[in-house]
């Protein structure tokens, strides 16, 4: 089995060293890597000048595409799954916006479209609900799906600014060079709206759900927090209730002994709440090179295995709610933080973060 590349970076680059990594009896081979000119001196004959020199080329079985970003991601991506090739990719973006077209696509021409490490990073979270959906219903989905966040959150608590544990998070690899759709919550929106559409079958667009993020977490908020006997994390969560999806991307406050409490650093975890099975909790790295680009060759095994393609459920489109008639939530307004029952409808404050209750 050849493969192809696109993109060089982080990810791409520890793609690339698993795959060469790999026992010769797997059979696998990377033969072409596209990224920018200047990537050409280090990856030598292995450079690829054009992406459809992968996408359309005849002697490439499988494209991971690593390059991040929306509408030439989507557009290779189109071309590879109608060339009749598969399809592995890490990229939140593209498929949160495009989800069904991808499955669809790959579907038509017989081939896979996989997705692990778009969520939660080196966990297999995405193939666990998979395999949920199949013999199960899935009720509540929630956890911490961002490392940058968490990992933010971590550091201040341990005495860290913001901004100082912001360029740590940055230099460790856990962040990008712009941070802003962590910071704002819009990489976990993107997350939440994947693990949705697979858990209940509903098609999200971003501007139908609220995210709120963590730039407004200072010190001081931390510290009343603790006095509190709480912990502050960055939380998405999402419910179906009849014909409402539920949907939450904001900062939380959570007892000292609740299950997402222990997650640290760059750690994530995912909780699915399912009828029959119960409560089930994967935990592991959410960020970083090799957990990212282990769990893409964890779906290169799949292919490889032969085993069955995930087929989404039927597309639903509920109505969209969120959690803050029912919930309280810690409101930062004038230096001062109460505790309110729904969250203040003037937006006169400086920070908020719903008081998330075990069940």
């Amino acid at each position: 089995m050849k493969v192809g590349i696109l993109g060089y970076g982080t990810i791409g680059s520890g793609i690339l060293s698993l795959v060469q990594a790999l026992p010769q009896s797997y059979g696998v081979k990377a033969v072409k890597v596209f990224d920018l000119p200047h990537k050409k001196e280090v990856l030598g004959d292995l450079f690829a000048a054009s992406a459809d020199d992968i996408c359309l080329a005849d002697d490439i079985d499988v494209v991971f595409e690593a390059m991040g970003g929306d509408k030439f991601a989507h557009e290779c991506i189109v071309k590879a799954l109608s060339s009749g090739k598969s399809v592995i990719t890490s990229n939140k973006e593209v498929v949160s916006k495009h989800f069904e077209e991808f499955f669809a696509l790959a579907q038509q021409n017989g081939v896979y479209f996989l997705c692990e490490a778009s969520v939660g990073g080196g966990i297999p979270c995405i193939r666990t609900l998979t395999h949920q959906v199949e013999l199960d219903t899935i009720t509540n989905v929630y956890g911490i799906l961002n490392g940058t966040t968490n990992f933010i959150l971590t550091r201040m608590g341990e005495g860290q600014t913001f901004e100082a544990a912001l360029k740590t998070a940055q230099k460790l690899g856990f962040a990008e060079a712009d941070a802003t759709a962590d910071i704002e919550g819009l990489d976990v929106l993107r997350k939440i709206s994947i693990l949705s559409n697979i858990a209940y079958g509903t098609r999200l667009s971003y501007d139908q759900v609220k995210h709120y993020g963590i730039a407004g977490v200072t010190e001081a908020v931390l510290k009343d927090v603790a006095s509190r006997g709480k912990v502050l994390k960055m939380v998405a969560q999402s419910t179906l209730v009849g014909d409402c999806l539920k949907v939450s991307v904001e900062p939380v406050l959570l007892d000292k002994t609740h299950l997402l409490a222990a997650a640290a650093d760059e750690y994530n975890m995912v909780v699915y709440d399912c009828k029959s099975n119960g409560t089930l909790a994967l935990y592991g790295k959410g960020a970083g090179r090799y957990p990212t680009a282990s769990a893409m060759i964890a779906d290169l095994m799949d292919i490889l295995d032969g085993n069955k393609a995930f087929v989404p459920k039927a597309p639903i489109a509920p109505t969209v709610g969120n959690f803050d008639a029912e919930s309280d939530f810690y409101v930062v307004k004038d230096g001062n933080a109460t505790i309110t029952h729904g969250l203040p409808q003037d937006g006169d404050y400086t920070f908020y973060a719903r008081i998330m209750k075990e069940d």
